[in-house]
C-alpha cells in the first residue's frame, strides 16, 4: 500500500483470553495460543483481499479496498478464532472495529481518522462484538446489508461529533469463556465429518449423530493402543457443528491443520474443518497407525 492519504476501509480486530491464558499457565502457552488466532485472522485477511498494515500483540490492523470485503473478513475471523480449540477450558474471541475515511501509512503504525475510529470502535465493542461505522454501512451493497443492524442508541462520540453505528449480526463471537459453554451454532443438516483410523472411515452426520473412540471393544473406532482409555471420547453433531469431548485419563490431542496441537482434558471442543486426534497420545508423536484424521464436508 502506497504511503498516503487514501480512503480505504480499516478493520482493527483485538484478540481477548490471552491474558486469561498467562495468569493460568504462564506466558509461553498463552503466545502460543495467541499466535494460533492471530494466524488465522491474517490468513482471512489475504482471503479477502485485504492488506495488513500491524500485526503487533494482541492488536491487528488490514485495510480492504471494499466494504463489503472488510465485513466478510469480520465475519470470518470470528468463526475461525471460536473454532479454535480451547486451553485449558479456556477459549479466544475477538472484538473488531471498522471505519471507512482517510488512512495515513507513511508513520510507524497506521494513521488517519480511518484507523483511528476503527481503534475506538474495536475498544468500545464488547467481547465477541463486532461494529462498524455508519460511513461503511453506506458503502456495504445490497447483499450485505441485510447482516448488520443499526445500533440507534449506542451514544458514540468521536472527535466531537455522534457516530451512526452498525453491527455485525451474522456470527455470534464468544469471550474467553470455558469450554463447558460453547457458542450457539448455525445449524447445517448438510454437513457430515468423515473420520478414518486404521484405514477404515467412519461418519457422523444428523443421521448418526454419535460417534465413540476408545480402547474397548464396542466402540465406532477402537484404538488398539495402551494409554488410550476403555471409553475415552465421543464426537457429536450438535446443532450443526461437531464437538470432542473428552472423557479419559490421559486426555486427547487435537491438531488442526497448519495449527499448533492442543490437549483436551475432561474438556469439549466444536472440531475445526480438518484435522487430527490422538487418544491419550501426542499426533506428533508416535502412534500414528492409531492416530484419527477427519475431514468436514458438505453432502
Amino acid at each position: 500500500m502506497p504511503n498516503s492519504s487514501e480512503l480505504n476501509c480499516v478493520l482493527f480486530a483485538e484478540i481477548l483470553g490471552n491474558q486469561k491464558l498467562a495468569e493460568k499457565l504462564g506466558q509461553l502457552e498463552a503466545q502460543r495460543a495467541l499466535d494460533r488466532a492471530r494466524n488465522r485472522i491474517m490468513r482471512t485477511v489475504e482471503a479477502h483481499h485485504g492488506s495488513a498494515l500491524l500485526d503487533q500483540g494482541n492488536r491487528l490492523i488490514a485495510a480492504f479496498s471494499r466494504a463489503d470485503g472488510a465485513l466478510e473478513a469480520a465475519s470470518d475471523m470470528q468463526e475461525k478464532v471460536r473454532r479454535l480449540p480451547p486451553v485449558s477450558g479456556i477459549t479466544l474471541g475477538l472484538k473488531i472495529g471498522m471505519a471507512c475515511g482517510e488512512l495515513r501509512t507513511d508513520g510507524a503504525e497506521p494513521a488517519g481518522i480511518a484507523a483511528e475510529l476503527a481503534s475506538r470502535l474495536a475498544e468500545y465493542a464488547r467481547p465477541g462484538q463486532a461494529l462498524l461505522s455508519g460511513e461503511l454501512a453506506l458503502h456495504l451493497s445490497e447483499a450485505m446489508r441485510p447482516l448488520i443492524s443499526a445500533l440507534p442508541d449506542a451514544g458514540f462520540r468521536h472527535e466531537g461529533s455522534e457516530i451512526p453505528l452498525f453491527e455485525l449480526t451474522a456470527t455470534e463471537g464468544a469471550e474467553a469463556i470455558p469450554a463447558s459453554e460453547p457458542s450457539a451454532l448455525a445449524p447445517n443438516p448438510r454437513l457430515r465429518l468423515v473420520l478414518r483410523h486404521r484405514g477404515i472411515a467412519h461418519i457422523v452426520a444428523e443421521s448418526h449423530p454419535i460417534l465413540l473412540m476408545g480402547r474397548e471393544e464396542g466402540n465406532d473406532i477402537v484404538v488398539l493402543d495402551r494409554r488410550a482409555s476403555r471409553h475415552h471420547a465421543r464426537i457429536e453433531w450438535r446443532r450443526g457443528a461437531f464437538f470432542l469431548i473428552d472423557q479419559s485419563s490421559n486426555g486427547t490431542f487435537v491438531r488442526a491443520e497448519d495449527e499448533s496441537e492442543v490437549m483436551l482434558k475432561r474438556e469439549e471442543v466444536a472440531l475445526p474443518e480438518a484435522g487430527r486426534i490422538g487418544c491419550g497420545f501426542s499426533v506428533e508423536g508416535d502412534g500414528q497407525s492409531e492416530m484419527v484424521s477427519f475431514e468436514v464436508r458438505q453432502n
